[in-house]
């Protein structure tokens, strides 16, 4: 394989990763709106029973998890947060 055909096999890869960390962001951003939306309509209560039933359902997975799965569980921990404080923060604004 000359380097220009290794070049071009590369730039092929490249594009592929990219159209799928694309993908991958639409589908996150799309999950978080989702989510988001659900819990900044739920009456306080209902919204705080759901939020801690996650923490724990993430406890117990993390429990279980090996150090792939551990580390895989705590970045979506981070995006799991962000949604919880926007959801609270919205629920506590004035309608």
């Amino acid at each position: 394989m000359t380097h220009q055909e290794q070049l071009q096999a590369l730039m092929v890869r490249i594009d592929a990763l990219e159209q799928r960390e694309r993908q991958l962001t639409y589908a996150s951003n799309a999950y978080q709106a989702i989510l988001t939306t659900l819990l900044g309509i739920l009456d306080k209560p209902t919204r705080d029973r759901v939020i801690s039933m996650v923490d724990q359902a993430h406890d117990v997975a993390y429990a279980k998890a090996n150090l792939e799965q551990k580390g895989n569980i705590l970045g979506a921990d981070d995006i799991t947060q962000r949604i919880f404080l926007f959801a609270q923060g919205r629920a506590a604004q004035p309608k």
